[in-house]
């Protein structure tokens, strides 16, 4: 197999490419890569969670300006890294601001000059090695939440506690979930690359007509199965969602127990305004759900039924989140499927969500696997996709579809 690598002519643009990169001005190299970043991370919102590191040679460096940081309202952490006989002592400082460059290169500014005043560490006659260097900013890194469902019960604490941490941090818009579009079982490729599921708004809309239901179902979940019904077997995109379904009892509610799970310590101290105000989560065996109804949307002269799996609201600023779980060991596309964003139209729909000055849908798609030969199994997030359902388009095109499903149109 031959290996075909840079022409000449190609390597000379990267360089010179470069080398006008490293000749901008600091804020215009840091406008650059913001705004890279910013096509993915944009979606949580105007603010980002933004780290600046800076690396001592002594201790008590380090501390000093840990101490100045966090009186700049910067989480400070402090790692030890050991060497031989040698110590690195590694300074994070995270702060959310809103990731403009004059805001990046202000801060980065400030941490490099501190870094740059401390004093050098002499290592033998007239060598001296920089005190402090400072290693740059970054953007969180992706999380996947995983839960043991079976195994060792200190490890299923320290992991489920970890899980839940991480589950917190996304839900609320800290940081991105690690996108798993392909786990291997459902296909030969095990990729975090995934298309997006490609559909043209007029065709399907029109194949809905074609297919409009009989005996259309008053239920959120009822529009959202007939969505399914329509990709399924018009595109031959069957994803064979189990929707948490376990053979083992306990393991269907260690599931859900999962699904919900949110950390209480991180809440108070970075999101002290949410509260999870509804769990439809599987409600214990003999209860009656406690659908909402929407008056509005009426099947068949009956209001709509829906019953969300968990909605979450801002106390300070009215501010709700609603949220669709799923479980699936098939392949992911990037912006999920259709009937999922249908059920979450449904739900925003609710009349005590209109007045919220914003409503915020997120679509999780959870895992599960076995690891150590079998013997400990757990459920991880592979998904979760945000989306605003009072966008124009989003709103026109689902309520096309449930006006189809229900006969108005």
């Amino acid at each position: 197999m031959k290996i075909v690598g840079l022409s000449p002519e190609e390597m000379a643009r990267e360089e010179a490419e470069k080398a006008a990169f490293d000749a901008l001005p600091l804020i215009e190299k840091n406008a650059i890569k913001l705004a890279d970043l910013e096509r993915e991370w944009s979606i949580l919102g105007p603010s980002r969670s933004i780290t600046f590191t800076v690396c001592f040679i002594e201790e008590e460096q380090a501390n000093l300006l840990a101490q100045d940081a966090r009186k700049e309202g910067f989480d400070v952490s402090i790692v030890t890294w050991a060497s031989e006989n040698t110590y690195r002592y590694e300074l994070n400082a995270t702060r959310i601001m809103e990731p403009t460059a004059e805001n990046v290169t202000f801060w980065e500014d400030w941490f490099f000059t501190r870094a740059k005043n401390a004093p050098d560490f002499e290592e033998y006659d007239d060598y001296f090695i920089d005190g402090a260097d400072f290693s740059g900013w970054s953007y969180p890194k992706t999380l996947r939440p995983a839960f043991l469902l079976e195994g060792d019960k200190r490890s299923k604490n320290y992991q489920n506690a970890l899980g839940a941490q991480e589950r917190t941090r996304i839900l609320f818009g800290q940081t991105l979930c690690d996108f798993e579009a392909s786990n291997g079982w459902a296909s030969k490729k095990n990729s975090n690359s995934s298309p997006s599921f490609q559909l043209i708004p007029s065709e399907f809309v029109k194949f809905a007509i074609r297919r409009r239901p009989s005996s259309p179902g008053p239920t959120a979940s009822n529009f959202s199965q007939w969505l399914y019904s329509l990709y399924a077997s018009a595109f031959g995109d069957a994803q064979d969602r189990d929707e948490g379904k376990a053979a083992e009892e306990f393991i269907l509610e260690e599931r859900q127990r999962a699904y919900a799970a949110t950390d209480s310590k991180t809440m108070r101290s970075h999101f002290s305004d949410w509260r999870l105000q509804f769990n439809g989560l599987h409600m214990a065996q003999g209860i009656r759900p406690n659908f909402y109804t929407i008056k509005d949307l009426r099947v068949r002269g009956e209001p709509l039924r829906v019953l969300p799996d968990l909605v979450y609201r801002n106390n300070r600023t009215g501010e709700v989140i609603i949220v669709e779980i799923k479980h699936s060991q098939m392949d992911i596309p990037s912006n999920l499927w259709p009937n999922i964003w249908g059920q979450l139209w449904c739900y925003a729909q609710i009349e005590e969500f209109r007045d919220a000055p914003k409503v915020t849908v997120v679509g999780e798609v959870w895992g599960d696997q076995w690891y150590s030969r079998g013997q400990v199994r757990y459920v991880y997030l592979r998904a979760s996709v945000r989306r605003n359902p009072r966008a124009k388009a989003y709103d026109r095109f689902f309520r096309s579809l449930f006006d189809i499903y229900r006969g108005k149109n």
